[in-house]
């Protein structure tokens, strides 16, 4: 029972499968038909290419029927070479992206390696200017004495007071 309510539902879904290509395969037909009625210029030039495929499967037909053997050796020689061609360009991109990856690659890891030496100097560099301001502390302690650096603040002192006295 359940196996006959399936194919009952799955059949509306297959026709309804069916009619769609159809359905567009009928509407390019009719809209086709609506153009080279509606525009002799497209309907000569239809004509045109028809009438050149024709002529061109003709010749082929015939070519074909006068040495079947040499054409499809002459099919297959010309699949065989494009294969070859392409073949050839495929190895030719595969090395280019593999080289310039490769120098891609090298390029990221100077630039790593420079970053990191520059980070390595600055980090260099801040230790050596801390020292030279430990230093420059260390000068001006001993070109200060404890009495002058009193008399050094009250100086400030006085110049930030303002004068009261007038």
């Amino acid at each position: 029972m359940q196996q006959t309510q399936n194919s009952t539902v799955n059949q509306p879904a297959k026709r309804r499968s069916k009619k769609l290509p159809l359905a567009v395969l009928a509407g390019a037909v009719i809209g086709g038909a609506f153009v080279l009625i509606q525009d002799p210029q497209e309907r000569r030039k239809f004509k045109q290419r028809t009438s050149n495929t024709k002529d061109t499967v003709s010749q082929y037909t015939s070519e074909v029927k006068e040495d079947p053997i040499g054409k499809k050796d002459d099919v297959l020689g010309r699949v065989k070479r494009t294969a070859t061609v392409i073949k050839d360009v495929v190895n030719t991109v595969q090395e280019i992206l593999d080289n310039e990856g490769q120098e891609l690659k090298q390029q990221a890891r100077s630039i790593k390696q420079d970053s990191e030496d520059m980070l390595s100097t600055a980090k260099d560099a801040k230790e050596e200017f801390k020292d030279v301001s430990d230093k420059t502390m260390e000068a001006k302690d001993e070109l200060t004495t404890p009495e002058q650096d009193k008399e050094a603040e009250q100086d400030n002192k006085a110049v930030i007071q303002p004068n009261t006295t007038r």
